[in-house]
């Protein structure tokens, strides 16, 4: 059984489609985890992942693996098929405009250890913090945190610049330390 993504859409490509079921497998456990942070049910989660396979499977031919890993490619479409989905519901979105006074604001350091100093009560609080953040906010946190993705790929997920989503970063952890400060 090939297990390697591109040998698998290789296949998949040259007429080999039940060959994708495959690449399903590797990958839907993962996608479906990251649907089901942004959605309210499960069943709303499956339907969402289950869109992107289908129109990871016509796209397939676009796939380009020297711009994104297969992984990175195929959680950008489920993001797409989730915001489809919202948009349906007609549910309101976060704003995906970023001020450009936090590029020039953005002092590029990454100071985590006040979290590991934080206690029970203080992790209580910032998990309320967390779940208090706009939604693209939460998204970008797990997808960072969670997934640990460079903030190139998330870049590509969330159709984004990754010097913006750096600034993004470093301002939701400010608001956020200072929640736990308070």
């Amino acid at each position: 059984m090939i297990t390697d993504d591109k040998t698998l859409i290789e296949h998949i490509l040259a007429g080999e489609t039940e060959e994708f079921r495959h690449l399903m497998r590797k990958h839907g456990g993962t996608l479906l985890a990251f649907i089901e942070s942004l959605v309210a049910s499960p069943e709303e989660a499956e339907d969402i992942v289950q869109e992107a396979f289908v129109s990871a499977f016509r796209s397939l031919h676009q796939y380009d693996s020297s711009i994104a890993s297969f992984a990175t490619w195929l959680h950008r479409i489920a993001y797409n098929e989730y915001l489809r989905h919202v948009k349906r519901r007609q549910l309101p979105t976060v704003s995906w405009d970023e001020d450009e006074s936090l590029l020039r604001n953005a002092d590029g350091t990454d100071d985590d250890s006040w979290m590991s100093e934080a206690t029970e009560e203080q992790m209580a609080r910032l998990d309320e913090a967390i779940d208090s953040l706009p939604e693209y906010d939460r998204t970008l946190l797990r997808l960072y945190y969670e997934d640990d993705l460079p903030l190139k790929e998330i870049a590509y997920i969330l159709d984004s610049k990754d010097s913006i989503l750096a600034s993004r970063l470093r301002r939701i952890r400010n608001r956020l330390k200072n929640e736990l400060q308070t």
